[in-house]
C-alpha cells in the first residue's frame, strides 16, 4: 500500500515538473509577452524577457538581470525534471538525500521565477511614460506566473515522498526483524518434549515393586518371638 502511494506521488511530481518545463520552453520561443505601445509612432512592439535586443530607446542593460534569472530558471527546471525522471525509473536510489535535493531545486526554481517576473514587471513600470506610452500583458505571462505554484507543489511532493519512503523502510525493517525472529525460534528449541495422552491412573502397575518399610516390618518377625518358640520346642 505504501509503495502504491509513493508511485502516485512520483507520477504527480513528474507531471507538475514537466508542465512547468514545457511552459518555460514555450515562453522562450514566444516573443509576445508584452505589447509595448509607442506614442510617437503609434505602433506596438512585442517584447519578452528572453529577447536579446530591444527598442533603441529602452536601454538593454535594464533587462540583463531578468534575462539571466530566466535562463537559470530554465536550467534548474530541466535539472529537476531529469532527477525526478531518473528517480521514477530507479536509475538513482530513492534516498533521503535525493528527496532533499529535488525539494530544494523545486523551491529554488519557483522563487527565482517569481523574482524574475516581479522584477520584469517593475522594469516595465519604470520604462512606462519614459520609453513608451503604455504596455499590454499577453497570455504567456500569466502562464509563467502559473509555473510558480507548480514548482512549489513539486517541492511539497518531494518532502511527502521522503516521509512515505521513511515509513516504507520502517515497515520493511519491522517485517525483516519479525522474519528473523521466526527463523531463530526452531533453532533455539533443540529439546523434544513428549506429551502422553494416557491418564497416569489408567497405567498398569509395575510388576517389579520395591518393598516399603511397612512391608519389611510385616515380613520380619520380632526376635523375642523366635526365641519363645524355640524354648517351647
Amino acid at each position: 500500500m505504501v509503495e502504491i502511494v509513493i508511485r502516485n506521488i512520483q507520477t504527480t511530481n513528474i507531471i507538475f515538473s514537466s508542465l512547468a518545463l514545457i511552459i518555460l520552453v514555450i515562453g522562450n520561443i514566444t516573443n509576445k509577452w508584452i505589447e509595448l505601445k509607442l506614442e510617437a509612432k503609434k505602433s506596438a512592439i512585442n517584447h519578452s524577457p528572453w529577447m536579446l535586443c530591444c527598442i533603441t530607446i529602452w536601454p538593454e542593460d535594464d533587462l540583463e538581470v531578468v534575462r539571466i534569472m530566466m535562463i537559470l530558471t530554465l536550467s534548474l527546471s530541466f535539472l529537476l525534471n531529469l532527477l525526478l525522471g531518473m528517480e521514477f525509473v530507479y536509475l538513482i536510489p530513492q534516498v533521503k538525500c535525493i528527496h532533499f535535493i529535488t525539494a530544494s531545486l523545486s523551491f529554488m526554481t519557483g522563487i527565482m521565477l517569481l523574482c524574475a517576473l516581479l522584477l520584469y514587471h517593475h522594469k516595465l513600470k519604470q520604462g512606462q511614460s519614459v520609453y513608451y506610452s503604455s504596455y499590454k500583458i499577453a497570455w504567456i505571462l500569466y502562464t509563467a506566473y502559473a509555473n510558480v505554484p507548480f514548482f512549489f507543489m513539486c517541492g511539497i511532493l518531494s518532502i511527502l515522498n521522503n516521509l512515505r519512503s521513511v515509513k516504507r523502510f520502517t515497515c520493511l525493517d519491522t517485517m525483516a526483524k519479525s522474519l528473523r525472529e521466526r527463523k531463530e525460534v526452531p533453532e533455539s528449541g533443540n529439546t523434544i518434549k513428549v506429551i502422553s495422552s494416557i491418564d497416569p491412573a489408567m497405567m498398569p502397575r509395575s510388576i517389579v515393586r520395591l518393598p516399603s518399610m511397612k512391608d519389611e516390618l510385616i515380613e520380619k518377625p520380632p526376635s523375642n518371638q523366635v526365641r519363645r518358640v524355640t524354648w517351647a520346642l
